[in-house]
């Protein structure tokens, strides 16, 4: 069990409203020098049962069906867009990189309540640009596009260009949710699926396994604190041993094309097999898309729960639906499925003291549980604040508490010590908890217990300031 460092002056205020908290103990401290002198309270926060659309978790928004998106009965509420781009739209010209295209779809997600992953295809369709074809790079046509010579020396400097300024531009940005390292082969999924008759010229044009590793280390280096994935058929155990996560295309497959092979079995088991990569979802998501449709599982009769059941055992924190709608019989067993997929976060008990004064400190020692399948991705910060009861905020922290590191299992035990604003005047505040965006500018995500307000934090308590 991790147990976070101490930080002076960081606050850990944990906030129960009386409505949202049960079994609410006050009594006299046995720890006078920790707590302070006086009382001690203990909440602990009533567990809700409901589907939770947390960031960076649940149904993707594929673009296939972003301008045209199903309804809502039709499928499930999303805060993930996913996104594919061939490398001629996002440079049309040598240098000229289109951020303009990115940005707008950022922006349009945003709207939506939505952050943006993103995969680069040097393959499918318009693929690699003309102009650098045009440097003397051989390739091939085949079924879906052109198929480069990932090899060529100019090709493979183009290629890290190309990474490398769409890192610096939205590694870290709190818009992204994943990249996906998809740059090579067919669709941008590592493989030469899509060589039908050309099979011999894509596998002389695909990259060398020191080539692999070598754009595999771009994308680490690039878009360094962004969570990323990669298929199966990429160098996985080498980018999984670095902190990248891993996705899969045909999700669902237990006969989808063939009654003696499908991929569930056949093609990600065998890659389970290795403990790097099956642990690969501590450190970075696992993400999912749909073999064919779901509506086609179900009227080919489909097991349901096998298919679910799979997902949550390889600990998957977003599934690729394809914005194609789900089956009215089967959305309730899907709202059980997103009710475990990714994290969900249980505040069960956080004690602190009654009473304190300007300048005085307060200690809060409280119990989490994380009753999804994974933990979440990026930095956001859980926080504490005091609210007058205007609705004021008096005072605000964060706590030193590292989430990513709050897997499923043992409760996690997080205990801050705070300092009370010596301006702040004394009264009767509400005591709310959050977590917050990266950018700490609001909260955002949902707890799985009563108390939210409108503005996503949770009031837990009161303390009184005299």
């Amino acid at each position: 069990m991790r147990r976070p460092r101490w930080s002076r002056g960081v606050v850990a205020l944990l906030v129960l409203g009386t409505s949202g908290c049960v079994d609410t103990h006050i009594g006299r401290s046995d720890t006078a020098g920790a707590y302070g002198a006086g009382e001690a309270v203990t909440v602990h926060p009533r567990e809700i049962d409901e589907v939770l659309y947390n960031p960076g978790m649940g149904f993707a928004d594929f673009h296939f069906g972003f301008g045209h998106p199903p309804t809502a009965e039709e499928y499930p509420h999303t805060t993930v867009a996913y996104f594919r781009w061939p490398w001629a739209e996002l440079e049309p010209a040598e240098g000229q990189y289109n951020f303009a295209l990115v940005d707008r779809v950022i922006e349009q997600a945003k709207a939506k309540g939505e952050t943006l992953a993103i995969r680069i295809v040097s393959e499918y369709k318009t693929g690699t640009p003309q102009w650098l074809l045009d440097k003397g790079i051989r390739s091939v046509k085949e079924t879906d596009g052109i198929f480069p010579d990932y090899n060529h020396p100019i090709f493979l400097d183009y290629h890290e260009r190309l990474i490398r300024a769409f890192g610096e531009r939205y590694g870290r940005s709190v818009d992204i949710d994943h990249v996906d390292i998809g740059s090579v082969g067919c669709w941008g999924e590592w493989n030469t699926a899509c060589c039908v008759g050309v099979e011999v010229q894509c596998k002389e044009f695909y990259p060398t396994e020191a080539n692999q590793l070598a754009i595999t280390d771009w994308y680490l280096k690039y878009f360094s604190g962004t969570p990323l994935v990669m298929l199966h058929g990429g160098p996985l155990k080498y980018a999984a041993s670095r902190g990248a996560g891993w996705r899969a295309d045909c999700f669902g497959d237990y006969g989808y094309f063939s009654p003696d092979w499908n991929h569930m079995e056949h093609a990600y088991l065998p890659v389970l097999a290795d403990p790097v990569i099956a642990e690969a979802w501590k450190r970075g998501p696992v993400q999912m898309e749909v073999c064919g449709y779901i509506h086609e599982w179900y009227e080919r009769g489909f097991d349901l729960d096998r298919i679910l059941d799979a997902g949550l055992e390889w600990h998957v924190s977003v599934l690729n639906a394809k914005s194609k709608p789900v089956p009215a019989a089967w959305r309730p067993r899907f709202n059980e499925f997103l009710k475990k997929l990714g994290y969900r976060f249980v505040l069960r008990e956080l004690s602190h003291t009654a009473m304190s004064q300007p300048g005085g400190h307060l200690l809060f020692p409280s119990r989490w549980d994380n009753k999804g399948v994974a933990p979440i991705y990026h930095p956001w910060p859980l926080a504490y604040r005091l609210r007058s009861s205007s609705d004021q905020v008096a005072a605000q922290w964060t706590s030193s508490a590292d989430l990513t590191q709050w897997l499923p299992g043992p409760s996690q035990q997080v205990e801050d010590r705070v300092v009370v604003p010596e301006t702040i005047p004394v009264g009767s505040y509400h005591l709310d908890v959050a977590i917050l965006s990266e950018d700490a500018r609001s909260a955002h995500v949902e707890l799985a217990i009563e108390g939210k307000r409108t503005d996503r934090w949770y009031a837990v308590s009161r303390v009184e300031i005299r």
